[in-house]
């Protein structure tokens, strides 16, 4: 009896191992998928992809131009996560099983409510560490993974897209803006155009006549958030 009780708690844990170990808890590589031995500074100074993202002496990923998000562990490259803005910094230790998001700086942008989003069809990459490189118990680097992706841009239009042009006072152009969303534009455009993102419409109204001698003339931006992605539209006064 004791003998039959031990078989069944034995085979009840190799079950156990079977199934908590399954490959199908491990997202698979993406396509696209780069395979990278990353060496720190003292050792050649890998940089991950087009990045500037390197493992510098303190074996910490450091970048002067680009902004690290840590995930953590997470089980894999494959996990898809959303981009993580709220906790950007330009070092971060290097942790085996760990996830990072990797953002060029000039495709973030702080909105005045505080949110902070990313620009629509901006790239950028998702990587993870797979094991430290050590040479003579020595770390050296790491061995990571990497692959470049695009956030999601959730209806919004792509950036920079035109709503037409405008020549006379009292002329409008408009959009429809998704729900939730935050527009910003900076001083000069208010003082072009009477401009409102009420009730689900961005409406833009000329209420200056361009001359030659007051300079108005140009192309004239407003920048769209919608959750954690950022587009802009522009228009332009003859």
């Amino acid at each position: 009896m004791k003998k039959n009780v031990l078989f069944q708690l034995l085979f009840a844990g190799v079950l156990f191992l079977g199934t908590s170990c399954s490959k199908d808890d491990v997202p698979d590589d993406p396509e696209g998928t780069v395979s990278l031995n990353m060496l720190n500074e003292q050792n050649g100074k890998t940089r991950l992809g087009t990045s500037d993202v390197y493992i510098n002496k303190a074996n910490n990923f450091y970048t002067n131009s680009c902004l690290i998000s840590e995930i953590g562990n997470v089980g894999g490259i494959g996990k898809e996560v959303e981009p993580r803005l709220n906790n950007l910094v330009r070092e971060v230790a290097v942790a085996t099983g760990n996830m990072y998001q990797v953002f060029d700086a000039e495709t973030v942008f702080d909105f005045p409510s505080g949110t902070r989003a990313i620009m629509a069809g901006a790239a950028y990459y998702r990587f993870y560490v797979v094991a430290p490189i050590a040479v003579d118990d020595v770390q050296t680097g790491a061995i990571v993974k990497y692959v470049s992706v695009y956030p999601d841009a959730q209806g919004l239009p792509e950036y920079g897209k035109s709503l037409g042009t405008v020549t006379y006072v009292g002329e409008t152009v408009s959009m429809e803006l998704p729900k939730n969303t935050e527009c910003f534009w900076y001083g000069g455009v208010s003082e072009v155009f009477d401009i409102s993102a009420g009730d689900g419409v961005l409406r833009m109204t000329l209420n200056r006549t361009s001359t030659e001698f007051n300079g108005i003339s140009g192309t004239y931006e407003v920048y769209i958030r919608l959750g954690n992605v950022y587009t802009s539209v522009t228009v332009r006064v003859n």
